[in-house]
């Protein structure tokens, strides 16, 4: 009699099941889900994946989570706005690397029109632009927000019977969609400076308020900073002195004054530029003749800090064939014309031409050349791709979570 015996093997699952099962036993995972959306090359990457589900929207917009992307992955230059002179309007010049940022820039509305003039700040996606007479706060990523007319910020009556004043418009480092911006009054007699600061709040600008007078070390050498101030970290930086910055803090309105480093001195407006560093602090990149140097300053309790060399580049080794003969018989020919976040990039004129240096890679590249009959480039604006993006609102029906 032949024996008949029943396998104890189980039934082989499909191999679809095996394969959802395995997904889901690492998409079930939060700390795995955040690893593998933290490898996503670019910030508009996690928008899709956030509507997967709530979990999955919780897992991207975390600020712990959003602050482990943008030190790996930090938001990229989408293209620059610059100014030539030719009738004073500004162009946009695209600068978006891979597919994936060129749409973004083709679905935008970058023209400012022709009375556009100057840029005064950018940020979060959205610029500060005097227009025709008035300022003017414009989304080019989002044209259907509009064009927001700003009130004229406030000078103080004082300023006008003093020996010098300057004035800059800055947006809040807040990331939210309301437009707030500081208006900041420099007043100096020839021996102290001072600052007059006012918010503007939906719409109107509040009660202004004061800093503490400063002394100027070099009495009668204090230079205007206009479009060279930075605010970053609850703190005022202002280019204005040949061997010194001036700092408030705008919380407490306190001032301070930071000494430049050894063999660093503001000779020209675009000899330095400033940038924000994360956490506390700035950047400072100075050029001297075919050099640069890139200093960090960490602020301590007493507001006085200390500086660090973090690199030095020489140009003509950087821009190896870029470089052309010509210009080492020019004096002062190159120009620091704006520097990214974190020292991440500078952008360089030289001449009527734009080039943009990754200062830890060395990669340079001309981005832009200028018509000669319509004279220099007299402003270079980068635009940033903003930063945290914009995460969709999810209802009942794309909720995936049990």
């Amino acid at each position: 009699m032949d024996a008949h015996t029943e396998s104890s093997e189980p039934v082989p699952e499909t191999a679809a099941a095996t394969s959802a099962a395995a997904a889901a036993s690492v998409l079930d995972d939060d700390d795995l889900l955040r690893e593998i959306l933290l490898r996503l090359d670019l910030p508009i990457a996690l928008v899709p994946a956030a509507a997967v589900s709530r979990r999955w929207l919780r897992c991207a917009s975390g600020p712990a989570f959003l602050r482990r992307f943008r030190a790996r992955n930090p938001p990229r230059l989408l293209g620059v706005y610059v100014n030539t002179g030719e009738a004073q309007r500004l162009r946009f010049v695209p600068l978006a690397r891979g597919p994936e940022l060129a749409a973004v820039v083709r679905r935008g509305s970058f023209d400012l029109g022709e009375e556009a003039g100057s840029v005064w700040d950018c940020r979060n996606g959205r610029l500060l632009v005097f227009v025709d007479g008035k300022y003017v706060v414009r989304s080019p990523l989002h044209p259907e927000r509009g064009t927001d007319n700003l009130p004229e910020p406030p000078v103080p009556a004082e300023a006008y019977t003093i020996l010098l004043y300057f004035s800059d418009f800055l947006f809040h480092e807040s990331s939210d969609d309301s437009v707030s911006c500081t208006s900041v009054t420099v007043m100096c007699t020839a021996r102290q400076a001072w600052v007059h600061l006012s918010d503007l709040q939906a719409g109107v600008w509040g009660e202004g308020r004061y800093s503490g007078m400063i002394d100027i070390p070099v009495p009668g050498s204090l230079r205007g900073c206009e479009h060279h101030a930075l605010l970053a970290n609850g703190k005022l930086y202002m280019m204005c002195l040949p061997h010194h910055i001036i700092g408030f803090d705008l919380h407490s309105t306190s001032s301070f004054c930071i000494e430049l480093p050894d063999g660093v001195q503001y000779e020209y407006l675009e000899s330095i530029g400033l940038s924000c560093a994360k956490g506390s602090g700035f950047f400072l990149i100075h050029l001297k003749g075919f050099q640069i140097s890139v200093w960090l300053h960490r602020m301590d309790h007493s507001s006085i800090g200390s500086w660090k060399l973090i690199d030095t580049i020489f140009l003509p080794q950087a821009f190896g064939h870029l470089a052309e003969l010509t210009w080492s018989s020019l004096p002062d020919v190159v120009r620091v014309a704006a520097v990214g976040d974190n020292a991440d990039f500078v952008l360089l004129r030289i001449q009527h031409k734009l080039f943009y240096m990754h200062i830890s890679s060395r990669t340079v590249e001309e981005v832009y050349e200028a018509n000669p009959a319509h004279g220099f480039l007299y402003g270079v604006y980068p635009f940033m791709m903003p930063w945290p993006p914009t995460f969709p609102v999810l209802n009942g029906g794309n909720d995936h979570d049990q």
